[in-house]
């Protein structure tokens, strides 16, 4: 059985093509701006600036799963 993790991407369907579904993982939200669709190539750019206090939050979770995933592989 996979283990199940906050951090597996997820995707959202291309709203140009319809076709490709644009993957995001936790860290790629957080990181990056820019997203391309796989499948037509058209570029999405995200403008995070009105969302900051959850970007916080998001990004001391994704911190602490980091933790998490380091630990259990110090402890195997």
């Amino acid at each position: 059985m996979e283990e199940k993790t906050y951090n597996n991407a997820t995707g959202i369907p291309c709203p140009v093509c319809k076709k490709g579904i644009i993957k995001l993982s936790l860290g790629t939200f957080l990181f990056d701006n820019k997203f391309v669709c796989p499948f037509c190539n058209t570029q999405f750019n995200m403008d995070k600036s009105q969302c900051l206090p959850i970007l916080e939050k998001l990004q001391d979770f994704y911190n602490a799963s980091k933790e998490v995933e380091r630990l259990k592989k110090q402890s195997l």
